[in-house]
């Protein structure tokens, strides 16, 4: 049996079905109190456990019977309610020792491109720790660095959308030249899935990226070609982007642009071209606009923004 965590993110709400329906696996979710069940596709035939991932009682009865744990659980997309330290990281810390006591067989963690450490960005810095954490943890692993991720439900085409469709204009940091390699979650829930029985992944990190690299004024110009929205992007210095962010951010429940997305904005995330084809033999899909409008067409951009920034449910 396989333990998902994060089971209702963005990710696990697009991976979980992949595992029980089309892989025939079975599956136990952990979910925290007040979880949105209904974000999981239905029908669906999941173990569930109710209880925080940082309560070491809940995750050793989760681990019950369990050979791999799909590590989802990130509360960066939450701006300044993030708790990297306290959720991410302690989380990631509760899971383990949880692991360890139960025999589990390996762990699987989406990490970010460019984790490390010692980075000066506090989402790479908890990411880094926690791939530190995981790798020094004695478990059999699997870590995968990804960059940007798009599909329906996501907090990045989506979110551009509606800033795109509401303002005038559209604001980028500094020049917007800052280069990202989106990937297709679908893509990213394929490797996982084809991970689960290829060995050659244990104790490795693989960085994995989409078909091409692409400016972030490049992938908003895409998005508003999808939503048919013409608007002029302008540059703002970064430092005047990310304290409008911040501001923004505490003003409303949330907000699409979050002071910690901006600093990710001013860093390149790229993996080498053609891993997934090398590691999984397929080639990902491209953020292009017919794949875009597959989820983003006819949509009201802007009455979905203000019941974001005005509802705080994550």
């Amino acid at each position: 049996m396989i333990l998902v965590t994060g089971a209702t993110g963005f990710v696990g709400r697009h991976l979980v079905p992949r595992l029980t329906i089309d892989a025939g696996l079975s599956v136990r979710v952990l979910l925290r109190p007040g979880s949105d069940v209904n974000r999981l596709p239905r029908p669906l035939t999941v173990h569930t456990v109710v209880g925080e991932i940082t309560d070491a009682n809940t995750l050793l009865a989760a681990m019950d019977g369990i050979h791999t744990v799909i590590h989802l659980v990130g509360t960066e997309t939450r701006g300044r309610h993030a708790r990297l330290n306290e959720v991410d990281v302690e989380g990631t810390k509760v899971v383990i020792e949880a692991a360890l006591a139960a025999c589990v067989g390996r762990i699987i963690y989406v990490s970010r491109l460019g984790a490390e450490k010692a980075s000066a960005f506090p989402v790479l810095r908890a990411k880094g720790e926690i791939e530190e954490r995981i790798r020094d943890s004695g478990l059999a692993y699997t870590i995968f660095r990804s960059g940007v991720l798009f599909g329906k439900g996501d907090r990045f085409s989506e979110h551009i959308g509606m800033l795109a469709r509401t303002f005038p204009f559209y604001m980028v940091p500094g020049d917007g030249e800052v280069v990202f390699q989106p990937l297709w979650v679908d893509d990213l829930v394929t490797c996982l899935v084809m991970s689960l029985e290829n060995f050659d992944l244990i104790d490795t990190i693989t960085s994995i990226g989409g078909p091409e690299f692409l400016t972030y004024r490049r992938l908003v110009m895409r998005v508003m070609h999808t939503i048919n929205s013409r608007r002029p992007i302008i540059g703002v210095p970064m430092l005047a982007h990310r304290s409008l962010t911040w501001f923004l951010d505490g003003l409303f429940a949330r907000w699409p642009l979050t002071e910690q997305w901006t600093e990710m904005l001013s860093t390149t995330q790229t993996a080498e071209m053609g891993s997934i084809e090398r590691y999984f033999g397929f080639r990902p899909t491209a953020f292009d606009v017919g794949l875009l409008s597959t989820y983003m067409k006819r949509r009201f951009y802007a009455l979905e923004l203000i019941h974001y920034a005005l509802t705080n449910h994550w």
